[in-house]
């Protein structure tokens, strides 16, 4: 989504201490504040060349929203017209099933594979508290490696606040590790595809 660079940067934190306790950093300067590094869930949120990163001003932490909506797996609009931007975080829940009925009821759900099994399953999708129109969603499935083995992709173009939605699928689990199920939202034709819920299966 293209938003101003300066006009991403609406979300701040406060951190105890003067201003002047920030004057250097370690990790060095962004337009001549110090920078500062984000960790989420333990882990360092790395920043690209060209990419605003989280600095310290005026004694607050200050990163881009668009980082947040991706910690958190939300929606992120921006509105130029009222210099607005909106999160939307809606309730997702997804699981899987080996054996399902010709009216998609469930008989076999699982978690579980194993290596080099070539399944025919289902992936089953619950959404609400959708608060914002959207123009599609898709479901992925992504290999250990990260390269995407399985997408369907569906149009919504409207409103619909909560709605069920089963697709199948047929893959084969050819490495060991995690295989992620990712049902991703976009916003309008403008924007690029949010990951907004994920579900793991393990091979092994």
């Amino acid at each position: 989504m293209k938003v101003p660079r300066l006009l991403t940067l609406v979300l701040s934190l406060s951190l105890f201490g003067t201003a002047g306790a920030f004057a250097s950093s370690m990790w060095g300067d962004f337009e001549g504040f110090p920078k500062v590094k984000l960790m989420i869930n333990n882990a360092e949120k790395p920043f690209k060349d060209g990419e605003t990163p989280a600095f310290v001003a005026k004694g607050s932490a200050v990163f881009p929203v668009r980082v947040l909506s991706e910690s958190l797996q939300a929606l992120v609009k921006w509105d130029d017209a009222a210099k607005t931007v909106s999160i939307t975080k809606p309730n997702v829940h997804m699981f899987v099933a080996k054996k399902v009925n010709d009216d998609y009821s469930i008989k076999q759900p699982f978690g579980g594979v194993k290596k080099g099994d070539r399944l025919d399953f289902a992936v089953f999708a619950q959404v609400d508290s959708l608060t914002t129109p959207i123009s599609s969603f898709k479901i992925s499935i992504h290999a250990p490696n990260g390269e995407q083995v399985a997408v369907h992709e569906k149009a919504v173009n409207g409103q619909k606040e909560s709605f069920w939605y089963p697709w199948p699928f047929n893959v084969t689990f050819a490495e060991s590790g995690n295989y992620v199920v990712k049902f991703s939202i976009k916003p309008d034709e403008r924007s690029d595809y949010t990951v907004v819920s994920e579900k793991v299966i393990a091979s092994e």
